[in-house]
């Protein structure tokens, strides 16, 4: 199944004329960032109400965030809005969710500068918290970073599915506790101490998660993982040929499902025209 990386940098109605068109294709699911705003765009609308309205005009495609962070989401309130747009979009919402890094994002509220490993253990709580509101009736969550008291949310009988983005050990370990999809993408971090191309970083990520999935008693075939192409180093639509190479690469080590960027700038008709193709096989 192809999904597709969306953009909320447009007035709606070019955005709707967007959504349109890949539900049309056959588009599985349009993903948006989460963030507050991103390489300076001027325009850089909320995610959860930009899905919410793409979930009104569109009848197929799946929605989701890609991610939600605890830079500037809370637990209680994310999972309040995972649940409006569970049921505005009749069940096509994954609550996608990730640490967060430094950046525009972080210090938006004010908080102060943290390390990576608090970054960490702040998510870990974050995604616990998230769960367990999405799940349980009401409950007080008290956490270092995090609290909640009797929180209600009106959740229903059921919860959307959670995605969980994770590159290392510990994130993988959430991944493994709470989600019901894995992300990651095509970005080689430091190739001196991992891998040294985009597929080979995530063949090695899938084997951290195996492990992680066995720490936790978990059948690693039951945490489908969801691919970035395209943000780092591979460029899937640059032709139908380049894109079966990478879904051909990407599912033989164990990829479920390909996300693409809607394609932007410099030649963006032309990549257009190559996702509508390849959104037909």
């Amino acid at each position: 199944m192809l999904d597709v990386l969306m953009w909320p940098d447009r007035q709606w109605p070019e955005s709707r004329r967007e959504w349109e068109r890949a539900d049309r294709m056959g588009i599985g699911r349009g993903w948006l960032w989460d963030h507050l705003t991103l390489g300076g765009r001027p325009v850089w609308h909320d995610a959860y109400a930009t899905l919410a309205a793409a979930a009104a005009v569109t009848t197929r495609i799946g929605v989701g965030t890609m991610v939600t962070a605890p830079n500037f989401r809370h637990p209680v309130t994310t999972a309040k809005a995972a649940l409006a747009l569970d049921a505005i979009s009749g069940g096509r919402f994954v609550l996608g969710l990730g640490a967060g890094g430094p950046g525009a994002d972080a210090e938006a509220l004010g908080t102060p500068p943290l390390t990576a490993g608090v970054r960490g253990r702040r998510f870990a709580e974050f995604a616990a918290h998230t769960h367990r509101l999405l799940t349980e009736p009401a409950p007080t969550l008290d956490g270092e970073f995090f609290t909640a008291r009797a929180a209600d949310v009106g959740g229903g009988a059921g919860r959307p599915p959670i995605a969980v983005a994770a590159t290392g050990p510990r994130g993988m370990a959430v991944a493994a506790a709470c989600a019901d999809l894995w992300i990651t993408q095509d970005v080689v971090k430091d190739p001196r101490v991992g891998a040294a191309t985009p597929f080979a970083e995530v063949a090695r990520q899938l084997g951290l998660l195996r492990e992680a999935c066995a720490r936790a008693g978990r059948d690693p075939d039951t945490l489908p993982a969801v691919v970035v192409l395209g943000y780092g180093g591979e460029r899937p639509l640059d032709s139908e040929e380049a894109y079966r190479d990478c879904l051909g690469r990407y599912t033989v080590i164990g990829a479920s499902r390909l996300v693409v960027p809607w394609p932007r700038g410099d030649d963006a008709d032309r990549r257009l025209g190559v996702l509508e193709r390849v959104a037909a096989l």
